[in-house]
């Protein structure tokens, strides 16, 4: 009978045992959950500097061809989906309108293109402004991403 009550008393974890794994695997989640979501910004992120770099590059290319830039495109503020439909088609005006600009369905950020902008207190024309502004309710709320003509940059 002894052997039978020491076997049935070594199976099985300790309550020590429990909590060093519970402890351990604590530790780990506190350190890979906000690295995650870190990724994930960053991702977003890099769509919007990527995106940036298309619309310069798009207004680049249209002011070659016609030699001069668009107009106004979009609203320059967060929560504006329908910008992506204002650069693609020009504001209606298929003369000013980028349509190579394709960010994708399911960006966090909405988009626009400004003109003749201030450049460090002077106005410079022709000059451009492309602004990527993190829309409300994303990981990326509150963040603005600029670059204009001269391929000065916020990023």
């Amino acid at each position: 009978m002894k052997n039978n009550i020491s076997i049935i008393s070594n199976k099985g974890f300790t309550l020590v045992e429990l909590l060093i794994v519970v402890s351990i695997l604590a530790t780990l989640l506190a350190i890979a959950v906000p690295t995650y979501l870190g990724q994930q910004k960053r991702a977003a992120r890099a769509e919007a500097l990527s995106n940036l770099q298309n619309l310069r590059l798009l207004e680049e290319q249209f002011f070659a061809d016609n030699g001069v830039y668009t107009i106004d495109l979009g609203t320059c503020a967060a929560d504006n989906p329908d910008n992506i439909d204002a650069i693609q088609t020009g504001n209606g005006d298929p003369n000013n309108a980028l349509r190579g600009f394709k960010p994708g369905n399911d960006t966090s950020y909405s988009y626009c293109v400004e003109q003749n902008i201030n450049l460090d207190g002077n106005a410079q024309t022709p000059c451009f402004r492309a602004s990527a502004f993190g829309n409300t309710g994303t990981r990326v709320a509150g963040d603005i991403f600029m670059i204009d003509c001269n391929n000065n940059r916020n990023f």
